[in-house]
């Protein structure tokens, strides 16, 4: 009976197989029963007309015997023959056991051979002969009814007995179905629905994250199983989640790192892109470098770059304000005193590929030396450093290059228009003090002092032609606006309206071109009022096969005399430096039918 031990399915199963084994056994006893039983009621009926028949038979003959006449004769021979037909008949004989032992068997067969060889002759006998032997017959009979009687008893008890037996039959199969059922509902109790009860109830633990729930059922079949198996993996999954969860908090820590290092870096990127003092940049980068890894005190050394030579150390652990420092109320390097245990340093070059700026300088315990990551932190921490003071020291120099060629231009730009303006009213005072000398006509000096008055309003004019040049500014994004404004600014000094063509893309142009351009459109302009005579102009600024910039400034003017060369005349050396500043191919000539055209070709640097 392991088997049963070790499998639920296996006692359900039986309990079923059980339980239908009683039922079936209730209905194959209650179909035998009924096959038994089967004409008993039809056997008793007719064993109790046998009786009846009894009393017929004496009642026919008596009345026979006081009324003689074939009628009475024939009646009391049916009734013999009825009789004779009724105890002889297959119902009765079938309900009758066939054991010739059977008490029934014997009383049938005892009162069968008394009628068929005593009461029947007789009754015939009397019939035929008179009423001689009537008494006789009459007192047969009385003792043969109470036998009859009692048969028809002995066939009732008969049938009796068999309901009782089926009845017991299936009293006791119901009896054993409901034991049976009981133990199976027993079974189901202890061993299906406590074991579920508990694993669903582990289960749900298991789910809130309680990995420690157990279940405590114990047996060899599928539940016992069951439990023993989530058990383990209860087991299992503790270690894994325990093993999860300290490399989520040895990854979390890494992250925290990360995430501090990352901020470290932004950080020190706002920093250092200020503009302001030096130390006030470097210092608060210092300081939390020394928070995120476990170094200190770090210093900076800043070089010259053009000499190598140290002129500024920056330290986070000061016991004096240096020398050079320029921020009485900040003491943010000051300490009360300096943790005097050893440690060994480190050094990372400030620097780029163009200049060396210096180095930063760690200390850092003998025990604790930084490992990669914190060594590839501070190169890019230094890195960050040394890229921005390249950038400021080339944003230094090209302030200073472009300080220098601003003003070179501004001194060939004076030099060839007020300068030359002067000079010539120099020499017409020169001019003018020698006629007085010579004490020359009124006339004379008249007309040198008319034209010193033309060569003052030149020269006046050709000064606020140069302060606005110095003066002009890009008040609004891209240069479409400027020009505008500067067209609407010419055709009013020329009385007539400045055809404007323009066709750039956005930002195709970088603000120092878009300078260059525009101030090259302003001194073209210049040039018409002054010498053109013209009554239409028109700019025109397009860009033609992806960056390459068109400016073109024409007129219908005069023109430039054949004898004279452009190069030497106002203004064109400053353009020409211009367009040679943007890298282009600048033309001045004259146009047909009449006119000038001056032209700049040039490549845009876009960004």
């Amino acid at each position: 009976m392991n088997f049963l031990k070790q499998s639920i399915i296996a006692r359900l199963g039986t309990a079923m197989f059980a339980i239908s084994l009683m039922a079936l056994i209730s209905m194959i006893s209650s179909v035998i029963v009924a096959e038994s039983t089967q004409g008993d009621a039809t056997g008793i009926n007719l064993a109790g007309s046998l009786r009846m028949m009894s009393y017929r038979i004496i009642a026919e003959a008596q009345q026979h015997e006081n009324q003689p006449s074939d009628k009475t004769l024939t009646r009391v021979l049916e009734s013999i023959d009825e009789f004779d037909r009724r105890i002889n008949d297959k119902v009765l004989t079938d309900v009758i056991p066939g054991d010739k032992d059977h008490r029934l068997y014997q009383i049938y067969q005892a009162l069968a051979s008394e009628w068929r060889n005593v009461l029947s002759p007789d009754l015939k006998t009397q019939l035929q002969t008179g009423p001689q032997g009537s008494t006789r017959n009459q007192k047969l009979f009385e003792d043969f009814v109470p036998r009859i009687d009692h048969m028809v008893r002995l066939l009732e008890e008969s049938t009796e007995s068999k309901i009782k037996l089926l009845s017991l039959v299936q009293g006791i199969s119901l009896f054993m179905t409901v034991m049976i059922i009981f133990i199976a509902l027993y079974d189901i109790k202890c061993n299906v629905i406590e074991p579920l009860g508990q694993l669903l109830q582990a289960s749900k633990d298991a789910s809130e994250g309680k990995l420690s729930a157990r279940v405590y059922y114990q047996s060899d079949d599928e539940l016992g199983l069951l439990g023993k198996t989530f058990n383990h993996m209860a087991e299992e999954l503790s270690k894994i989640y325990a093993d999860l969860e300290n490399r989520v908090q040895q990854k979390t820590t890494l992250l925290r790192e990360t995430n501090q290092r990352l901020q470290l870096l932004y950080n020190a990127t706002r920093r250092f892109n200020r503009d302001e003092d030096i130390c006030r940049r470097l210092m608060p980068v210092m300081k939390e470098l020394e928070k995120t890894l476990p170094v200190g005190p770090v210093s900076v050394t800043l070089c010259d770059p053009n000499q190598h030579s140290s002129y500024r150390q920056i330290t986070t652990q000061s016991l004096e304000r240096p020398a050079d420092c320029m921020q009485e109320n900040c003491n943010d390097c000051l300490v009360p005193s300096l943790n005097n245990q050893p440690h060994h340093s480190a050094n990372f070059p400030i620097q780029t590929r163009e200049a060396y700026f210096g180095e930063l300088t760690i200390a850092y315990p003998p025990s604790a030396p930084p490992n990669e990551e914190q060594t590839t932190l501070i190169k890019t921490l230094v890195g960050n450093l040394g890229t921005v003071l390249s950038l400021e020291l080339k944003a230094s120099q090209e302030q200073h290059m472009s300080l220098m060629e601003e003003r070179a231009v501004i001194a060939r730009e004076l030099h060839d228009s007020l300068a030359q303006s002067l000079s010539y009213l120099k020499m017409q005072v020169g001019r003018l003090q020698i006629l007085r000398k010579k004490h020359q006509s009124e006339q004379q000096i008249d007309d040198v002092v008319n034209e010193l008055k033309e060569g003052l309003n030149n020269a006046y004019r050709q000064l606020r032609e140069l302060l606005t040049t110095f003066r002009l500014t890009l008040d609004q994004p891209g240069l479409k606006p400027a020009l505008e404004s500067t067209i609407k600014e010419f055709s009013e000094r020329l009385n007539f309206e400045i055809r404007l063509t323009y066709d750039l893309l956005p930002h195709t142009l970088t603000a120092n071109q878009e300078i260059h351009v525009l101030q090259l459109v302003r001194e073209a302009l210049a040039n018409v009022v002054k010498h053109s005579q013209a009554s239409e102009t028109t700019v025109r600024i397009v860009q033609k096969n992806g960056y390459q910039i068109e400016v073109c400034v024409e007129d219908n003017g005069v023109g430039l005399p054949e004898d004279q060369n452009p190069a030497g005349h106002y203004g064109m050396v400053i353009m020409q430096d211009r367009s040679a500043t943007l890298n282009g191919e600048f033309k001045v000539e004259n146009r047909k039918p009449g006119g000038t055209r001056v032209q700049l070709n040039f490549t845009a640097k876009h960004n």
